[in-house]
């Protein structure tokens, strides 16, 4: 799982959150903020496609890896 922040241009209404699944939308006067748990990278990109099919201009994309993630990749890395 990774913990997800993405950072739009511009005021998403609340009627478009079942667009973006389980993540929250956090809405500014100039600026939403998306942000919950995604299970992988590709549904990160997933996301990010959705918004550049509204034509909604990216700002930032924060994503953290949860610790338990990491340590079942390293427990299965070859060579450890």
């Amino acid at each position: 799982m990774y913990r997800t922040e993405i950072h739009v241009k511009g005021k998403i209404e609340p009627t478009w959150s079942d667009w973006f699944g389980d993540l929250k939308l956090q809405s500014g006067s100039d600026e939403t903020t998306l942000v919950g748990k995604l299970p992988d990278m590709a549904a990160v990109y997933g996301v990010i496609s959705r918004l550049g099919s509204l034509v909604i201009p990216l700002i930032s994309v924060n994503c953290i890896e949860d610790q338990d993630r990491k340590d079942l990749l390293r427990e299965f890395s070859p060579g450890e």
